[in-house]
């Protein structure tokens, strides 16, 4: 089954999948969207950072009606599987239908939060609906710290009201999310002759996901896993020399794949022993959350110089206290994560070790809490502590007009009310409910699963759905 470019969205958002458009990235879709408001010639706004607002005036009697902002962003979360070749810097993704779900070969698809984009565009060119004045928002580099919408001034928009199409779904919108802050962990630890074997620990096979909104799932950690590893056979009495290590890719995913590459006098008789124990305990644990875990030994080539076994173990047990995970659970919204942070990658840039942890809470106190700690810990180890890419939440607010109309609408479609929601993940509408003052926010998006892995799909029939209720409710807005 191939895809029905006859439907405008499919047709946009197969456009957009042609177009590289990772976080930082984003110039070339960016300039995409300026040259579509100019073939279709209307006024438009591309600021310093590359986000894009394209307005649109209302239709026959709705020209003197509010204006209405449309919300998404153009970037991608760019992730692959570990053996697969493929450079998101250039390559255009390689997608398929399979049983009415899109999905792309061994990447991620990108429908966070391409889906929005296209919606937009095709409510943009068409003349023959029913809206009040749109203003359409196009921001950048959502995924890593909501800075597009952070660079937006209040001067582009005079709308009140404002549909996200980041979160939410077909039959529910969400109506609080969490702020957050990202944390970046860093040292520069002296290495000194070596004439031991090389060894690789190797974590693989786990599911992965958004680290906002699966973080309750109890999903593995892979830099949480390796380091345990190595946490064990240091306890054992194993000499442990690190020289590099490499885990997670984004501050937003939970890490699939780790590796850490060490050396050690030990028989690798005693290693492989460890490493044996290590899988099957953790494979009991995460026999119902990550059943794939992998984890596995390889002999690399000795290297000249490695760092010290008393600087191993620091680094090793720093890796082992650093907290990720579910903090604390709202007691106001069932089943809501109120606190979290997650281990999201370890690196090796030239001489210089980097860990990097996201924070999230839809209360800044928590968030506060949880950087002081962090930074505690970096003291008592001695590694710098730097916070950056910080966002507000969304408030939750309890009466808003267009969540009624979408109601409304959403009960007449499928005889059901529409179901309320409240996403630990952070979203641009706290920040834009920060620049603009009593801004009246729902949201909406199909059904979709697997963001910010290789396992993301779209389901098409949902898609096609939900962009029929966007224009059913721009038809409703007066």
């Amino acid at each position: 089954m191939t895809l029905n470019l006859n439907e405008r969205i499919y047709y946009y958002f197969n456009e957009i999948t042609k177009i590289p458009h990772g976080s930082r990235n984003e110039r070339q879709i960016s300039d995409w969207l300026v040259q579509f408001a100019r073939d279709h010639q209307l006024r438009w706004i591309q600021d310093a950072m590359g986000n894009v607002v394209i307005y649109k005036n209302g239709s026959a009697h709705k020209q003197n009606a509010g204006a209405i902002i449309l919300q998404a962003h153009m970037d991608m979360v760019c992730e692959k599987e570990p053996d697969v070749d493929f450079n998101f810097e250039t390559d255009p993704l390689n997608t398929y239908v399979e049983d009415g779900w899109l999905k792309a070969r061994g990447t991620t698809l990108g429908a966070d939060d391409g889906v929005g984009v296209a919606m937009m565009l095709a409510v943009l060119e068409d003349e023959s609906l029913q809206h009040p004045p749109l203003e359409c928002v196009f921001t950048v580099m959502e995924e890593i710290g909501l800075n597009g919408a952070q660079a937006l001034k209040k001067e582009y928009f005079t709308a009140k009201r404002m549909i996200n199409m980041d979160c939410g779904g077909e039959d529910k919108t969400v109506v609080t999310t969490a702020g957050g802050l990202v944390c970046t962990l860093s040292a520069s630890p002296a290495m000194s002759a070596n004439a031991d074997p090389g060894y690789r620990l190797i974590v693989s096979g786990l599911k992965g996901g958004h680290s906002g909104g699966s973080i309750d799932k109890e999903l593995g950690n892979a830099n949480k896993i390796a380091a345990r590893g190595l946490r064990q056979l240091i306890k054992q009495g194993v000499p442990i020399r690190l020289y590099d290590w490499d885990g997670g890719n984004k501050d937003n995913a939970i890490p699939r794949d780790c590796w850490i590459s060490f050396t050690s006098p030990a028989p690798q008789d005693t290693l492989n022993e460890a490493v044996t124990q290590l899988l099957n305990t953790v494979r009991q644990e995460l026999r119902d959350s990550d059943p794939g875990v992998q984890i596995r030994l390889e002999s690399a080539s000795s290297p000249a110089e490695a760092y010290s076994c008393q600087d191993s173990k620091a680094m090793i047990g720093l890796l082992t206290l650093l907290p990720s995970g579910v903090r604390a659970k709202s007691m106001a919204i069932p089943g809501l994560t109120w606190a979290s942070e997650n281990l999201a990658s370890i690196k090796k840039d030239g001489t210089t070790l980097r860990i990097s942890l996201s924070l999230r809470s839809g209360q800044q106190s928590w968030i506060d809490r949880m950087a002081d700690e962090l930074s505690l810990y970096a003291e008592l180890f001695g590694w710098e502590c730097r916070f950056d890419n910080g966002y507000p939440a969304w408030d939750y607010k309890e009466h808003s007009e267009l969540r009624d109309t979408l109601a409304a609408l959403v009960e007449k479609r499928t005889g059901q009310p529409l179901k309320i929601d409240a996403a630990h993940g952070g979203t641009e509408c706290g920040v834009f409910s920060q620049l603009i003052e009593d801004l009246d926010i729902v949201t909406l998006v199909p059904q979709a699963s697997g963001a910010h892995t290789p396992k993301e799909m779209l389901n098409l029939a949902s898609f096609k759905r939900v962009y029929q209720l966007l224009c059913e409710l721009l038809a409703q807005l007066n």
